[in-house]
């Protein structure tokens, strides 16, 4: 147990994976907050049965509710630390936290990047321009906040001083893949809208306080929003699954990268579109609506 760190978790109708995410990570900390956004599933009786504290909270988007679970968590530990419910933590991931986590308690370094693998269909994938993928999820109280994003919300630090970990944690969905397309037309929706805001409005706000590792991920994400709609997803996937070996990860890697890599992305300028030929591609117009959106 690390007596020193609390762990957020943001559910909704999670009860697929809660039972597998409570038990991983007691083996870390007892101290779990999870703020729910009105389950409707088991969800919230798994979270009493096992004495989780949880709070529910309107969801607007990701950002908005990490920063209300920073905010209320009532846990006063030095660090904090973000898992979503399908994820995993491996034991020798675990062990390297608890001797980590100790040694820094008094240090200048206020965060901590995790390598996260994608386990997808029943494989790990280890190839592609997205596995893995270097996340902050650890940082230290008082430190840490959600940037103010619609989508591919981060985690910035006020005063970056950040370690890379060894060891790797696991995206393991169990859901299938009905649900997985499910959900990424409604990230598609969200993604169109911090597009259209960089590319009307241009107002990143944090982005100046994150660490170098992600300014130079937030300038690269700019590269790939400034080439042509349509060219640029079918770009992307010659990329990951080429240049990036994705194809070494089988089947796996060829359903993952057409799907998460091309069809997502492609998903996404479609609704870029939708959404600009809706104003008639009215500069103002959509200046508007998207002043609108975060009101």
């Amino acid at each position: 147990m690390i007596p020193n760190l609390s762990i957020i978790v943001l559910t909704f109708n999670e009860e697929i994976h809660l039972k597998r995410l409570i038990d991983n990570i007691l083996q870390i900390t007892n101290k779990i907050y999870v703020v729910d956004s009105f389950s409707t599933d088991s969800t919230l009786s798994i979270l009493s049965d096992n004495n989780i504290i949880f709070k529910q909270n309107k969801f607007i988007n990701h950002s908005k509710q990490i920063n209300f679970a920073i905010d209320t968590n009532p846990f006063n530990t030095t660090w904090m630390m973000r898992i979503d419910a399908d994820e995993i933590i491996p034991n020798i991931l675990i062990d390297e936290l608890k001797h980590t986590l100790k040694k820094h308690d008094t240090s200048q370094v206020n965060g901590f990047y995790i390598n996260r693998k994608v386990v997808f269909l029943g494989k790990e994938l280890s190839f592609g321009s997205l596995n893995p993928m270097w996340l902050l999820r650890i940082w230290r109280r008082g430190e840490g906040f959600s940037n103010e994003k619609w989508m591919d919300e981060k985690i910035v630090l006020k005063h970056p001083n950040t370690l890379k970990l060894s060891k790797v944690f696991f995206d393991k969905n169990l859901n299938n893949l009905t649900w997985w397309t499910q959900k990424h037309n409604l990230y598609a929706n969200r993604e169109a809208i911090e597009i259209l805001k960089e590319k009307y409005i241009r107002t990143y706000k944090n982005e100046e306080k994150a660490s170098n590792r992600d300014i130079i991920l937030f300038n690269l994400k700019s590269i790939y929003n400034g080439l042509p709609k349509f060219l640029r997803p079918i770009l992307l996937f010659l990329y990951s699954y080429i240049l990036r070996l994705g194809i070494l990860d089988g089947y796996p890697g060829l359903m993952w990268n057409t799907l998460q890599v091309f069809w997502y992305r492609f998903l996404v300028d479609c609704k870029v579109y939708e959404i600009e030929s809706k104003f008639n591609f009215n500069d103002i117009e959509i200046i508007n609506y998207l002043s609108k959106i975060d009101e």
